[in-house]
């Protein structure tokens, strides 16, 4: 005879098991495509060679670069001294290049290499197809309303995740 496994204890009240949304469709839907996001970026740092924090630095510069330094650093919520490491990582992958500026010669601007780019590009273009495939798809009425949902649930991460102020998303908005 199987031995019964002792039933659960109920959820405490700072559980985050016992909200809503962990047994909710849509909560449920969120979560798989945090946990499918994770893995996307996954399979491609590993198709491009780097790490995450590498390929979140890489995506910046592909997405809004060039970018200083600096900048990155805030925007990766590292030191100096630790976006420093990652680029040189990313320098010596061949996926960025470090451009002093003519007119300031202090001044330095990191870009993403046009062939890494593109590398990045064909390998996730087959998830950008289906989704543009799924958006295209929806009628006006439906759009708009999965816009003001994914619009809210944007802000919910903005407003509860430190130094959420990602300044690529922002642009979206306006």
């Amino acid at each position: 005879m199987p031995m019964k496994s002792p039933p659960s204890p109920p959820f405490t009240a700072d559980d985050p098991r016992g909200l809503q949304i962990a047994s909710d469709a849509v909560g449920q839907q969120l979560q798989q495509i945090a946990i499918l996001t994770r893995k996307a970026a996954g399979n491609l740092g590993t198709a491009l060679g780097i790490n995450q924090t590498d390929l979140a630095a890489l995506e910046h510069l592909i997405t809004d670069g060039p970018l200083s330094p600096t900048e990155l650093a805030t925007r990766l919520s590292v030191t100096t001294a630790g976006i420093t490491q990652v680029l040189d990582r990313l320098e010596r992958a061949g996926h960025v290049i470090r451009e002093r500026q003519l007119n300031d010669k202090r001044r330095v601007l990191v870009r993403p290499v046009p062939d890494s780019a593109a590398h990045a590009y064909r390998h996730i273009a087959p998830m950008l197809k289906g989704l543009s495939a799924v958006l295209g798809a929806l009628d006006g009425q439906d759009r708009a309303v999965v816009e003001a949902f994914l619009g809210q649930v944007i802000e919910v991460y903005r407003s509860t995740l430190p130094g959420s102020t990602d300044l690529s998303l922002e642009r979206q908005d306006g």
